[in-house]
């Protein structure tokens, strides 16, 4: 009996001892797969930050209601991922996280265009203001295109150009029209357009209006008052220099661009005074090294002149068209004799990688060269070493989410290149390019995007925002205080969302 008993023993023990083995063998997965994460985690841009409780507290519902989003346009089955966000824009605007967003705290916006920050319909209105505007009204030539507008003194109206304030009054409908010539909408993912050919028409349709010096200072009061609206209290601005004038005195000083925008800037701080502004010199990559040598002189100038204000030096233009960042080689290595010259530095913030092909290898330079922020910086990702030389060297990346939809880099949003560099610790600010071609004003719609399709939380849009003034130009003394009032800003911003939504 008692060996029979023994028997059953050890045979039920069996099992049991496999149980236990299996048990120990789903804890111990689990414990590496829970190290895994935590490690992944650890290398995330936004690893060194903690929230509050009252930022958790938030956190989970802003989660809730992307899931509620989410769930809603699932159920109604609007193709989401599979939208423009020219499609999508009217949903954006109403769903109840853009409101949310439009409250938050931006910080600055690190990456804008001199001719694309002001909406078209403004600008239509305003130059309808001037008895000197005019528009071009024939079929395109070797000059002018449909719908370019401009200013002319009476007496030297080019042919097919007519006044706009006339053909708006006789023709209403050209109203609607000329808003469409002056926008760049990406409608259809599928559907095939030259992007860059159709973005450089927008710019030729308005690109001589900012020489004008009362449109000059009109613009960018009317810009930086949308930008302050959408809570961004700081800007650089990619700014191509040219002379200012008007149909009094002709043609003034170069840097009078520099002295009517601190003018501007006084104005605004009477009611804004957290707002501060930096320029950016940009010139053209279809430069020849000599035209880009005589530019970064002309930048030099400018800064010895106004150092508080011109912050560094880009090209721009569309890198599968224009010269490589490496092209200009000789160029950069000058910097630092014009640096001794006129006494001051010249940091570089190029554009580069703002491309989807593995032979556009500008990015490869930024990590010789003293090269502060990344305009776009899409292809990084194709370049293992020097996106950890970029994250080692701890420099910026300046992600413009519509932009980069709209001429053709990235179709559904949640494949976006931003999520390999955020997730493998590559930091970055979300930025608008150029938003007044784009048919938007601010920095929210580029928040929404990253927040909804990036599957972001509070603490990479935090993170993000104080992104945005730390890798800023401002000095010490300026970064201090714009972290000072952020800190102000995200925290009544936090409260009052958690009262609201209570």
């Amino acid at each position: 009996m008692m060996k029979k008993t023994l028997i059953y023993i050890l045979f039920l023990g069996l099992p049991l001892t496999g149980s236990q083995h299996i048990i120990a063998q789903e804890s111990s997965y689990q414990q590496k797969i829970n190290l895994l994460d935590k490690e992944n985690k650890a290398i995330s841009f936004d690893a060194d930050l903690k929230l509050s409780d009252a930022e958790n507290a938030l956190d989970k519902k802003l989660f809730q209601f992307r899931k509620e989003f989410l769930t809603e346009t699932e159920n109604q089955k609007i193709p989401l991922y599979n939208s423009s966000f020219n499609q999508l824009k009217p949903l954006i605007e109403s769903s109840k996280l853009f409101n949310i967003i439009q409250s938050m705290p931006k910080g600055g916006l690190l990456h804008t265009h001199s001719g694309g920050i002001t909406d078209a319909k403004w600008i239509i209105a305003t130059v309808r203001k001037y008895k000197e505007g005019y528009v071009y009204v024939q079929k395109d030539n070797d000059q002018y295109i449909f719908g370019q507008i401009a200013f002319f003194g009476k007496d030297n109206v080019p042919a097919g150009f007519v006044s706009i304030d006339e053909k708006l009054s006789s023709d209403p409908g050209f109203e609607k029209q000329l808003q469409e010539l002056l926008l760049l909408k990406r409608d259809q993912l599928c559907s095939y357009t030259d992007y860059w050919i159709e973005f450089e028409k927008r710019f030729k349709r308005t690109g001589s209006l900012l020489s004008y010096r009362p449109f000059f200072k009109a613009y960018y009061q009317k810009g930086f008052q949308d930008l302050i609206k959408d809570n961004v209290q700081h800007a650089e601005i990619r700014f191509i220099f040219d002379q200012l004038y008007d149909f009094e005195h002709g043609k003034y000083p170069l840097n009078t661009s520099i002295t009517d925008l601190q003018d501007i800037l006084k104005e605004i701080h009477k009611t804004a005074p957290q707002f501060t502004l930096k320029l950016i010199y940009s010139s053209f990559k279809f430069l020849d090294p000599k035209g880009v040598d005589k530019q970064l002189e002309a930048a030099f100038q400018l800064k010895k002149e106004f150092p508080d204000m011109i912050s560094g030096f880009d090209l721009v233009a569309d890198e599968a068209a224009g010269n490589s960042i490496y092209s200009f080689r000789e160029s950069w290595m000058k910097l630092d004799g014009l640096s001794k010259k006129y006494g001051v530095g010249m940091p570089l913030f190029l554009h580069a990688g703002e491309s989807n092909s593995v032979f556009n290898k500008n990015v490869l330079d930024l990590t010789l060269l003293n090269n502060k922020r990344i305009g776009h910086g899409l292809n990084l990702i194709y370049f293992p070493k020097t996106l950890e030389l970029i994250k080692k060297q701890n420099k910026l990346v300046e992600v413009s989410p519509i932009s980069n939809q709209i001429l053709g880099y990235v179709s559904d949003m949640r494949n976006h290149p931003a999520r390999v560099l955020l997730s493998n610790g590559v930091q970055c600010s979300i930025n608008s390019d150029d938003p007044g071609v784009y048919g938007y004003e601010g920095l929210s719609y580029d928040f929404w995007v990253a927040f909804v399709y990036w599957e972001l939380d509070v603490k990479a849009l935090k993170k993000l925002v104080y992104n945005s003034i730390n890798y800023s130009s401002l000095n010490e003394k300026e970064k201090k205080e714009a972290i000072l009032y952020l800190d102000k800003q995200w925290k009544d911003f936090v409260q009052k969302m958690n009262q609201k939504l209570n």
